[in-house]
């Protein structure tokens, strides 16, 4: 009985939902399988994880807005090597926000990353004039 578990174990299965082969089930060392057989691929197993994963290296309209202001602010000479992680941050949550754009928090990052970037090079009367509007605006409740 243990040989014919074996060997329908061996023989090349495939996906129920989308008939893509299966990678062979990892055998113990008697050579009987571990655990479940699989009868789905990783796609059809967790179909939310896969969206995320292909998603993720899809280039939406908020990492293209990322990227041109990246440039803009190489361009103009506001950016140094040392912001290397302040851009990366900025492209990360730009691809994050395009993947969940309805996702609150994760605009809230984007936000947060992008003016990170822009006032890493900004001087000290860049920063006051940006506070004030910003106290301004909190005061208004963003209608002005």
């Amino acid at each position: 009985m243990r040989m014919a578990e074996v060997e329908d174990h061996d023989t090349p299965r495939a996906c129920a939902a989308c008939g893509r082969p299966l990678p062979p089930a990892k055998l113990s060392a008697k050579g009987l399988p571990i655990g479940r057989p699989r009868t789905r691929c990783e796609e059809c197993a967790h179909p939310k994880a896969a969206r995320q994963r292909r998603s993720l290296d899809a280039s939406g309209p908020c990492r293209h807005a990322a990227e041109a202001t990246i440039e803009a602010l190489r361009a103009a000479g506001h950016l140094v090597p040392a912001d290397s992680s302040r851009v990366a941050g900025l492209l990360a949550a730009a691809t994050a926000v395009d993947s969940d754009p309805l996702n609150a928090a994760l605009l809230r990052e984007h936000r947060q990353a992008e003016v990170a970037l822009r006032l890493s090079g900004a001087s000290v009367q860049e920063i006051d004039a940006y506070s004030s509007l910003i106290a301004r605006l909190d005061q208004s409740g963003g209608d002005s």
